[in-house]
C-alpha cells in the first residue's frame, strides 16, 4: 500500500520502551497534581513551539483543575518519582448535532508505539462518553503524524494578527 503508515514496532528480543506504562485520565485534582511534575516538560514543549502564545501551562492547570479541559496520560509508577511517556490535552465542544473532541496539546516520545498501545482505549472512552468526531488544530508537521491515526484535514486554519497593523 503507498499510504500505509510506518509503525516503529518492538523488535523480537528488544525490550518495549513503553513497558509498564498505562493510559490514565488525570480525572481529579489529586491525579493532576501527582503527574503534573512529570508531564510538564513535555507539555511545555508543545506550549513553547506550537500553541502561538494561546495558551500557558498554568492556563492548562487551571482549566484542567475547573473541569473545562481533561489531562490524558501514557504513565508509570514503578520508580521514585511517576514517569510520563505523552501527555495530552483535550476539550469537548459541542456543536448542535454532535460532541467533538478537541485536542488543545499533544506531546511525548513513542507517539507510534503510544498509538498501538493506547490509541484505542481513548477513541472508545470518548465514544462511551458522547463524543461522536476528534478534531486537533496542528502544524503540517504534526498533522502527518495525526494521519497516521486516522485523521484528515478537513479545514485550514489562517490567522491575521492585529496587534501588527
Amino acid at each position: 500500500m503507498a499510504n500505509q503508515q510506518s509503525l516503529k514496532l518492538v523488535e523480537p528480543g528488544v525490550e518495549d520502551p513503553l513497558a509498564g506504562f498505562e493510559p490514565l485520565m488525570l480525572s481529579t485534582v489529586e491525579l493532576l497534581d501527582t503527574y503534573w511534575l512529570a508531564l510538564l516538560p513535555a507539555l511545555q514543549r508543545v506550549v513553547d513551539e506550537a500553541m502561538h502564545g494561546e495558551l500557558t501551562t498554568d492556563d492548562i492547570y487551571t482549566a484542567i483543575k475547573a473541569g473545562h479541559m481533561y489531562g490524558v496520560v501514557a504513565k508509570n509508577d514503578d520508580g521514585e518519582e511517576p514517569e510520563v511517556a505523552l501527555v495530552m490535552i483535550l476539550e469537548t465542544i459541542t456543536y448542535p448535532q454532535y460532541v467533538v473532541l478537541n485536542i488543545v496539546a499533544l506531546g511525548g516520545r513513542e507517539l507510534d508505539l503510544v498509538k498501538s498501545k493506547f490509541w484505542k482505549h481513548m477513541c472508545s472512552w470518548a465514544f462511551m462518553n458522547g463524543v461522536r468526531t476528534m478534531q486537533a488544530s496542528v502544524s503540517p508537521a504534526m498533522a502527518r503524524i495525526l494521519k497516521g491515526f486516522g485523521f484528515e484535514s478537513v479545514y485550514v486554519t489562517v490567522r491575521k494578527s492585529l496587534t501588527e497593523i
